[in-house]
Order: C-alpha cells, then structure tokens, then sequence
C-alpha cells in the first residue's frame, strides 16, 4: 500500500506540508523502500521548509509553517520508539538539536538497511522507515523554530508540526477512525489563531502532545 501527497499551499504568510508515503500496512514492516519513504516524507517536507522561508511576507500575526506528521514518529512512544538511549537523549535535547544530528541519525539508519544490520541497531520495529521520516521531520521543526526565534515583531515565522490521526485515506487502506476533514482541523486552526506565539511545538487534535 502506498499512498502520496504533497501539499505546499502559500497565502503569502502560510506553508502547510503534507508528504505521506509508505509501503506498508498496519503492524507489517519492510525497509525495502525506506530511502523513498525519507527522502519523500522528511526531506521532500525540509526542502519545501527551506524554499518557504524567504518568500514569506512580513505580517503582523505572523507567518506560519505547519508540517503533517505522525505520533508513530514520537522518541519516547511506548510501542515504538529509539532504544539507543544516548541518540534518544540527543534528539530530545532541543537546544542542540541540528539538522547534523538529524540527517546523521537517518544515514546511519540507511546504512545498516544496506548491509542488514538494521534489526539490531535498535530502531522501532512496526512502520520502521516511516515512523523514522516523521521523527526526523518533527525534530526539524524544532530546529528551525529555533532559528527563527529572534526575527523581530512582524516577522515572526511560527513553525509547528501535528498529527492528524488515523485517517480514511488510502494510504491507511480506507480503515482509519477519521475523516480527512478531521485530520485537516488542527493544521487549519494552527494556521488560523490570531494570536499565534507558539512555535516549535507537537499537536493532535489541537492539543500539544510529548515528541
């Protein structure tokens, strides 16, 4: 099964990326395609980050960025997470978090896919590839959000990124709990508060969640 959208939408001050991709279903596992899956749903969503950013007016409110992610790519999740202990530490530790440590992280993932080393290297064992593309993509987003942090007032760029759930997509093979309506509501309202300060942040169903 898979299933691909990529949906850059700019109103001057408003990116929403959505770049979903993977080959597998349900609790099944395969890293066969696993430099797709990053290079679509992780590199494919920074390189849009990237193009963004110069292009986005000054505005008041403040410009947003808000990138489609998955809880599934979340460091301390209970079923699925990174066992290496002093990586995880890395990559919970926003103020030295780096796009480095990131793309690192994943080459070496994509290394021991290479050679087979992979299913000891101790990363998560259900939707392997994916769940790494979207922990990479939500740490991204705090390193950006960093970086953007001292523009000053009316050139604020607020960068976020959520989880829409389990959706009625294909790429779920029509099983998920919610509609695409559904799904969409918290990339909407992250795009649409008045009073935007909150950047760098994990949300699902328009509350902020643990990455």
């Amino acid at each position: 099964m898979s299933s691909i959208i990529v949906f850059p939408y700019f109103l001057r001050f408003l990116q929403i990326n959505n770049a979903g991709f993977n080959y597998n279903i349900g609790s099944e596992n395969s890293v066969e395609y696993a430099e797709k899956v990053i290079t679509i749903n992780y590199t494919g969503s920074k390189n849009m980050i990237k193009a963004a950013i110069p292009l986005m007016k000054p505005n008041p409110a403040g410009a947003r960025i808000v990138t489609v992610s998955s809880r599934l790519g979340r460091l301390n999740g209970r079923k699925n997470r990174i066992s290496d202990d002093a990586l995880r530490q890395q990559l919970e530790d926003a103020d030295s978090l780096s796009e480095e440590l990131i793309d690192g992280t994943l080459n070496k993932f994509l290394e021991q896919v290479k050679d087979g080393s992979w299913t000891t290297g101790g990363w998560p064992q259900n939707n392997t590839d994916y769940s790494l593309s979207k922990m990479a993509i939500n740490a991204y987003t705090r390193v950006v959000a960093r970086e953007l942090a001292g523009r000053p007032e009316g050139e604020k760029i607020y960068v976020n990124c959520y989880c829409p759930g389990w959706v009625k997509t294909a790429m779920t093979g029509w099983a998920g709990q919610v509609t695409p309506e559904e799904g969409a509501d918290t990339a909407v309202w992250l795009s649409l508060i008045p009073d935007m300060r909150i950047s760098g942040k994990f949300f699902a169903e328009r509350r902020e969640i643990h990455f």
